[in-house]
């Protein structure tokens, strides 16, 4: 699941690769499985990306929030 619409418009359309051409090898490996039908890229709402919590600086009642969504308890 992504939470960036232009990522998976840019998977699921070839006609960006002149413009994307800088874009990591994993792009070009996750755009192939899209086109083989293997993968399928969801559009999750940043409000419930639990993945933010690894990948941002977040202020505690987001933390807090995505912390519950993970399932991890706080022993306070």
């Amino acid at each position: 699941m992504v939470d960036n619409k232009s990522a998976i418009s840019l998977s699921k359309n070839p006609v960006f690769h002149g413009r994307s051409k800088h874009i990591d090898t994993k792009f070009h490996f996750l755009r192939d499985l899209v086109s083989q039908g293997r993968v399928e890229l969801l559009h999750c709402p940043t409000e419930i990306q639990k993945a933010d919590i690894f990948t941002k600086a977040l202020r505690q009642s987001r933390f807090e929030q995505l912390r519950d969504l993970l399932g991890v308890i706080s022993f306070n």
